[in-house]
């Protein structure tokens, strides 16, 4: 396929993509929040007030996972340079609404269905001094935007497979879009092998940021007051983003054991149907965090249910134990370096092909593949029983996240050359 008809079929995808959005808008939950976004784009941005003479540096990552993988260098970026104003794009709104408020950024902004004059149009009113985008998400147009007004643009925490459309034979237009980027940042070496096999050199091995952010989470000492009482110093189970898949596990666990330990469900969707829906599966045994004071009685509630957003890697703090949500779905697998550097036993579902950080803990013996109930059993008991073996599976957890550390610096090495 030529460069040209890749391009027309680019637009035609991504246009019907966008009708699709807001046609489904009134009868779709997250279609309706996306169609909503997109109206207050433009509003957002004017009420930034971002000026000519501002250096702004902009970032745009697709949800919540992408900015925590960035954040390490929206910080290293601040510090070496504190005039800037840090702009950040959110295409998911449920990554907007989580971290608005985050002190670390200027200004959020909702990025705008693209179209060739839209984005010409956005970079020309965000004026940015360069842009950063971070693991994926990869909008031509604005890409084609930036490049055409000579602002550098780097991707950082880079991630290829073989499989990915762009190492098609055919695929000429999809690499065209890849080398828009000034310089890529790739999180393994496979990932640069592959970008070097179809000529795309511009790029370095950088690791993996997320081991800066996590590592940097670890060490502070942020306390959640209403968490403690919960916990009662008790063993804690923390299920991490999790959907009905990790819930069913824990619940056939507690039908045929008796236990003393804490359960923290932090479930992948809040919405009060998923909420009502893990409350019957642990019937008489749950309290939401909402409704959790100091005076409540947690001794007969051993399940608390994080109601709201934005908690989880604090959390991890409390946990003895995690099972993370996602594994038991093809690209679901939450983020597993956030338990590993607090240091504690990790299990997840068998789908992590996808995820290179899982399988590594894997092979080193840091997690462990939980397919079924038995097998969640046999590792839930295990480290409640032996809690020598849990405290030192957790020691080598975190010895693990922080000999990882050290993306940020090396993306800073580079990017600050064009400061």
């Amino acid at each position: 396929m030529n460069k040209m008809l890749g391009y027309g079929w680019y637009v035609l995808s991504t246009q019907a993509y966008f009708l699709l959005v807001k046609l489904l808008a009134p009868f779709h939950k997250r279609a309706k929040l996306l169609a909503q976004a997109q109206k207050k784009s433009w509003q957002i941005l004017q009420q930034a007030n971002i000026q000519k003479s501002d250096y702004t540096i902009w970032f745009h990552v697709s949800s919540l996972g992408e900015f925590e993988q960035g954040k390490p260098i929206m910080i290293a970026l601040k510090q070496l340079k504190p005039e800037a104003k840090i702009v950040v794009s959110f295409f998911s709104p449920s990554g907007f609404l989580a971290k608005q408020n985050d002190t670390a950024v200027d200004t959020f902004l909702y990025l705008p269905f693209e179209s060739k004059s839209t984005a010409q149009k956005w970079v020309q009113a965000l004026q940015p001094n360069l842009a950063i985008w971070v693991k994926y998400d990869f909008w031509h147009q604005y890409l084609a935007a930036l490049h055409q007004q000579n602002i550098p643009v780097f991707l950082v925490a880079a991630q290829f497979r073989a499989s990915q459309v762009y190492f098609k034979p055919w695929a000429v237009f999809q690499r065209s879009t890849l080398q828009l980027f000034t310089h890529i940042f790739c999180q393994n070496k496979a990932s640069q092998l592959l970008l070097g096999k179809f000529g795309l050199n511009q790029n370095s091995l950088s690791g993996d940021n997320r081991y800066d952010r996590v590592n940097d989470y670890a060490l502070k000492q942020e306390s959640i007051a209403l968490i403690d009482y919960f916990k009662q110093g008790k063993t804690t189970l923390i299920l991490g983003s999790s959907y009905t898949e990790e819930e069913s596990l824990l619940a056939h666990f507690l039908g045929s054991e008796k236990t003393s330990f804490k359960t923290i469900i932090a479930p992948h969707f809040i919405a009060e149907n998923r909420l009502l829906e893990i409350e019957k599966t642990f019937p008489n045994s749950c309290i939401r965090y909402s409704q959790l004071t100091e005076n409540t009685n947690v001794n007969d509630k051993p399940i608390l249910i994080m109601d709201n957003i934005g908690y989880l890697a604090r959390l991890y703090r409390y946990a003895d134990l995690a099972l993370v949500g996602g594994g038991f779905w093809e690209n679901g697998l939450h983020n597993t370096l956030e338990p590993c550097a607090f240091g504690m036993p990790i299990g997840f579902g068998p789908k992590i092909k996808r995820f290179p950080e899982a399988q590594e803990l894997v092979v080193l013996g840091l997690a462990t593949i939980i397919p079924d109930k038995e097998a969640f059993s046999t590792w839930l008991q295990l480290y409640l029983n032996k809690p020598t073996e849990r405290l030192q599976k957790g020691h080598q957890c975190r010895q693990f996240v922080a000999e990882n550390a050290g993306a940020t610096e090396r993306v800073m090495q580079h990017i600050k050359a064009y400061l």
